[in-house]
């Protein structure tokens, strides 16, 4: 069945209440980082923010640039594929991607103690959004709208008069318009329970597409060729969206239900990074790398929007029964971790470069905010939302980053690269998506699924050529990341085992190509 996008003329026409989306899975996806910048950076694993003079330094140890001797100026596509992915709603199983494009311009001072000022301006693409999940499975009798008749139930709200203590997400209310669930009424008409359908399999495809791009300004100075330090502004515009398109079904019936989502997060941020490199020894290339960077602060805007689709038998005749209905364009406001980094490097006569580095970022302190919002629903007052504060908690964990990368001068002009990238899972191993949280975060939330996110392993290798002041460098990355997927989640336990979850590759490879010039 052909998705339908979400049409202009729905979102003028779509409900005029405050509503948010922002769940910790959202908020998750805004501190993961891709491996990206230039093919050296890439082919290296991202190890160079001790050895420095690259353009993506400036991304993760701005004082890096501090070690440039000349002006460079780089730009870098790249192409990647999802190897299980498919052609669904705005994707490709490839694609290409525009990743970078920077400058250095460096200030020889010929000072007695400062040498070099360096400024730099460097764009990348931090994350490519662009993936595609699809799974089927059995049910067991459960369905999606479980979920529905458990918040409708466990909040005592009466759907049709949105009467009782609270109202129920966006996705609930059009399953009920549609008769995906039925109210239960006592003798006084008052809401007892609500009456959800039930399948005997399901299929669920989700496609995500978009990208969050970095835009990086940044200073180096060099001071005694011993100490660099250094600073950069760094600005986000973010463009992401969402398709789901579920459906399940009950055996001998060939129409099924349908439910489908889509969603639209655009929005800026900013942060600051800092670092230093030294050379604790003069006479030795060994040489130390810290950093720390800042919270990104981000100024989000969310829409949705939901349609759904109950078959009705009449004998050998089969009629439909449809709804849909959105949440016009919200604000709210997310802070991401802090971020810290330790980095060795050396260099071996004038052939080897090696890197090593650490980073850690704990997740859990993440936190959300919305404009003129009074957090009634738990301890304290203003405008952040402390019930999701405590399901990030609750689901969330410190991630660590692990990178190791080396380059080889084989020949005069000619370099080889090998690296390694290890992060650990953002998730813990019991998080799920709590719809029943009295918070913002739930009480307009449009969709059901989520999905828990395994460690990255990235391996990557490449090679470039330099000659006067051309240069080019290729790069390929393999990542390897497993994910469990859940279609939704029933939350009465009186239904017995939830609906399993169903693991899946989430592998890309990605090719790059820089092309520079240093001058």
């Amino acid at each position: 069945m052909k998705f339908k996008i979400l049409p202009s003329a729905l979102l003028l026409a779509c409900i005029t209440m405050p509503a948010a989306a922002q769940d910790v899975y959202k908020v998750q996806a805004l501190t993961d980082q891709d491996l990206n910048g230039t093919a050296r950076f890439v082919g290296m694993g991202g190890a160079m923010n001790a050895l420095g003079a690259d353009l993506s330094t400036m991304s993760t140890n701005p004082a890096a640039i501090g070690l440039y001797r000349r002006n460079d100026f780089a730009v870098t596509g790249s192409f990647t594929t999802q190897p299980n992915g498919e052609s669904f709603v705005e994707i490709d199983k490839s694609r290409p991607s525009f990743d970078q494009a920077g400058l250095v311009f460096k200030t020889n001072l010929d000072g007695n103690s400062l040498k070099f000022i360096n400024f730099g301006f460097n764009y990348q693409k931090r994350r490519n959004f662009k993936q595609f999940i699809g799974v089927e499975g059995l049910t067991g009798g459960l369905s999606q709208t479980f979920t529905m008749s458990d918040i409708g139930y466990f909040r005592g709200v009466d759907i049709e008069t949105n009467e009782g203590y609270n109202s129920v997400p966006l996705f609930t209310g059009v399953g009920y318009d549609a008769g995906a669930i039925e109210a239960v009424r006592d003798g006084d008409g008052n809401v007892v329970d609500y009456a959800p359908l039930s399948a005997d399999r399901y299929t669920f495809k989700r496609a995500q597409w978009g990208g969050l791009s970095q835009f990086d300004f940044s200073l180096a100075m060099n001071f005694d060729e011993q100490i660099y330090a250094g600073i950069s502004f760094g600005l986000y515009d973010l463009n992401y969206h969402s398709a789901v398109d579920y459906m399940e079904y009950q055996l001998g019936y060939p129409e099924g239900y349908l439910f489908q989502n889509e969603e639209k997060l655009t929005g800026s941020g900013f942060d600051v990074k800092a670092g230093v490199i030294l050379r604790p020894i003069a006479e030795s290339p060994f040489r130390i790398g810290l950093a720390v960077h800042t919270p990104t602060w981000y100024d989000l805007t969310y829409e949705s929007y939901n349609f759904v689709s109950v078959p009705e038998y009449s004998g050998s005749s089969v009629s439909f029964r449809e709804a849909n209905d959105g949440i016009q364009p919200y604000d709210y406001k997310v802070r991401t971790p802090w971020k810290f980094s330790l980095a060795a490097a050396t260099t071996i006569g004038s052939r080897v470069a090696i890197d090593a580095e650490y980073e850690y970022s704990d997740l859990s302190t993440a936190s959300v905010s919305y404009p003129d919002y009074d957090d009634w629903y738990s301890y304290g007052s203003g405008n952040r939302d402390y019930v999701l504060k405590d399901e990030m908690k609750a689901c969330l964990r410190g991630q660590s980053t692990f990178r190791i990368g080396a380059e080889a001068n084989i020949l005069p002009g000619f370099y080889l690269r090998a690296g390694y990238n290890y992060v650990s899972a953002p998730m813990k191993d019991d998080a799920y998506l709590n719809l029943l949280v009295e918070s913002q975060a739930s009480n307009y939330a449009s969709g059901t699924d989520f999905v828990n996110l395994g460690a990255i392993n990235r391996y990557t290798v490449g090679m470039g050529y330099r000659h006067k002041s051309f240069y080019a460098d290729l790069a390929y990355q393999h990542q390897a990341q497993q994910g469990t997927v859940y279609a939704f989640r029933v939350y009465d336990q009186a239904h017995g085992a939830n609906l399993a979850g169903q693991e899946f590759d989430l592998n890309r490879n990605n090719f790059m190509l820089t092309l520079g010039f240093k001058f």
